[in-house]
């Protein structure tokens, strides 16, 4: 059952790896005449749009949920701190907002050390390269007008972009 639209940007517990071809197969199928392109694009250059595509997809979700857990837990220790006021009495609301600020602490730190949204812009980065690469090829623009080195040109701009140092 599809998520309804206002939760489509919440992160999800367990993330699944995507591989969405960029242009369906069939669509692929209604023009032959870019067959070979095609064959040349899924073993040159899909592989590595898949591995980035799906890196900043699990580095945008993992960057969703650590921030989604410091909201909520940071409401939650409101909520006690408000507790606690109230009940003068019990020490317990102001022990479990203890224990939540910790709690809060260490994932807040974690956060910051995982980089998780910076790891997700540069591999974002990278795979939008890659997109605009491959139409690039089959659009036979630039670098790719050349029919005796489009492939070869493919495959080392394919390296050329993967090993880029990074940067966003």
């Amino acid at each position: 059952m599809p998520r309804p639209i206002a939760f489509k940007r919440l992160p999800r517990l367990r993330w699944k790896p995507r591989a969405d071809a960029l242009v369906p197969p069939d669509v692929q199928r209604k023009y032959p005449a870019f067959a070979s392109d095609f064959v040349i694009l899924d073993e040159e250059l899909m592989p590595r749009f898949y591995e980035l595509d799906n890196e900043a997809l699990r580095a945008q979700n993992q960057f969703r949920l650590e921030q989604l857990v410091l909201i909520i837990g940071s409401a939650i220790a409101a909520i006690l701190g408000g507790l606690q006021g109230a009940f003068t009495n019990t020490p317990w609301p102001g022990l479990i907002e203890g224990l939540l600020a910790v709690v809060l602490t260490v994932v807040a730190v974690r956060t910051r050390e995982l980089r998780a949204q910076r790891r997700y812009l540069v591999s974002r980065v990278k795979a939008e390269r890659l997109r605009s690469e491959y139409f690039l090829f089959l659009g036979r623009v630039g670098d790719y007008a050349d029919s005796e080195r489009r492939s070869r040109r493919l495959a080392e701009r394919v390296v050329e972009v993967y090993r880029q140092k990074d940067q966003p």
